[in-house]
């Protein structure tokens, strides 16, 4: 007994620290998060599922008022895809400053700045400007749905049962996204203009702020990270796995400085994190993925109508039912990729998506074309989830708020880009090769997959501590 005593009085060496901490987290990640471990998260998961139905009305309202947008300003399609590349100014500038804006200013106030930011670019969307004003308003657009974007995916992968809380916050995204073709042709068949629905999109985005405000003051995600910080300075080391530099190397000798590693300052940590390779290649796989989501959902409408002949109210209806495709692979596929593993099942989903793709090019028959369609929307769910869930098993949790913000807010802008490159192919060779435009990106995304890190690395280096 005295023993005992006299032992645990005793000062233990930084690797005997190192191991006990690694046990402790380890016999803890064993126990099975339940559902009634998410009761205090509730409001703060609210709030971000919401957040994720703005970002996919967003997402999906240009698809259903290009054409009206192209009669109305009558402009070809390279000139209306300018919108989107617009659009993506905004992304990558506020994807490029939200690591440092929410170390200044924090996140929950980031969450405000891109919800005013949505909610300002809509109201002045909505007066139907001329086309280079508009275009010069989309920037706002772009930068709030950046900042929404990564806000939510920090707070969603902060709570217990993250992959799933993920998936499922992105299946919100999906649900929104089917939104807005319904609204649009609600509109349509009503023959109200395409200034009506930025009108509807301003509605939704000022219950948006207010559900920011109520449902993620004070908030226990943000309260976790300030209890990670604490404990950290208190014991005034940061151990190897929580290490962004260390990922991937040798870990310190006990005879190292505990501060060694210890980052100098809050941009520092920013830096760090965001130049990690799980942050630069998911930030990119994620640019290419959001592309072509975006590109099917935005131009599969002016593909089926001009391209296939089919009629506009029906091919709203198909365009729907591509986004809650979407949404029910991410809920579905979302499943089986986490019980199967992450980097084998997106691959496979990735193969689906390419020959889906095919099929949509060269079978020219309006009823394949529409099950091909929603059977894209159906095998891309999961990978944009996954990607985030993956990082926030490979990155330290210090990180989270830094690296995914950046790998969500630069990859929202793929929203914006690919499809503006799509607009400029398709006015040179015809709305007919966009299959072959996302049969491209979709190889790519491959190819940037299977160098994207896996979290096997680091349960092998817990195993061998």
């Amino acid at each position: 007994m005295s023993r005992s005593q006299d032992e645990e009085r005793e000062p233990r060496s930084f690797a005997e620290t190192d191991r006990l901490d690694s046990d402790v987290s380890l016999r803890s990640s064993r126990r099975a998060e339940t559902w009634s471990d998410l009761k205090p998260y509730v409001k703060c998961l609210i709030a971000a599922n919401f957040i994720s139905i703005i970002c996919g009305i967003n997402d999906g309202s240009l698809g259903v008022i290009i054409p009206r947008l192209k009669s109305y300003y009558n402009v070809p399609n390279e000139t209306v895809s300018l919108l989107f590349l617009f659009n993506s100014f905004g992304y990558f500038l506020a994807a490029g400053v939200n690591g440092f804006v929410v170390q200044k200013v924090g996140q929950l106030n980031a969450l405000y700045i891109g919800g005013c930011l949505v909610l300002l670019a809509y109201g002045l969307l909505s007066n139907g400007f001329a086309f280079p004003i508009q275009s010069c308003i989309m920037p706002l657009q772009g930068a709030g749905i950046a900042f929404l974007d990564a806000g939510m995916n920090v707070y969603a992968s902060g709570t217990p049962m993250a992959t799933l809380m993920l998936n499922i916050l992105h299946a919100m995204y999906g649900i929104g996204a089917m939104l807005s073709p319904i609204i649009g042709t609600i509109l349509l068949a009503h023959d109200i203009s395409w200034r009506g629905m930025y009108a509807v999109m301003s509605v939704f985005a000022v219950v948006n702020v207010v559900t920011i405000f109520i449902g993620l003051r004070n908030n226990p995600v943000d309260n976790a990270d300030n209890a990670d910080d604490v404990i950290e300075e208190r014991e005034g080391l940061l151990s190897p796995e929580n290490d962004v530099e260390s990922y991937g190397r040798a870990s310190p000798t006990p005879t190292q400085d505990s501060r060694v590693s210890q980052p100098k300052s809050d941009d520092d940590l920013v830096r760090r994190a965001i130049m990690n390779p799980m942050s630069l290649l998911g930030a990119a796989y994620i640019l290419v993925y959001v592309g072509t989501e975006v590109t099917v959902g935005g131009w599969g409408f002016t593909y089926l109508t001009e391209g296939r002949n089919g009629e506009p109210i029906q091919v709203g209806q198909v365009i729907a039912g591509y986004w809650f495709g979407l949404a029910a692979g991410r809920i579905i596929l979302g499943f089986i990729t986490e019980k199967f593993g992450i980097k084998r099942m997106i691959s496979l989903f990735t193969v689906m998506t390419a020959v889906l793709c095919l099929v949509l090019w060269w079978v020219d028959n309006l009823a394949v074309d529409y099950i091909a369609i929603v059977f894209i929307g159906f095998a891309l769910g999961p990978m944009f989830p996954s990607t985030i869930a993956l990082a926030s098993k490979v990155l330290p949790r210090k990180m989270h708020a830094a690296a995914i913000g950046f790998m969500a807010g630069l990859g929202a802008g793929g929203a914006a880009l690919f499809p503006f490159l799509t607009g400029l192919i398709s006015g040179k060779f015809g709305i007919l090769v966009m299959p072959i435009v996302v049969f491209v990106m979709s190889l790519g995304m491959q190819i940037l997959w299977t160098f994207v890190p896996s979290d096997r690395s680091k349960k092998n280096e817990r195993r061998g501590e």
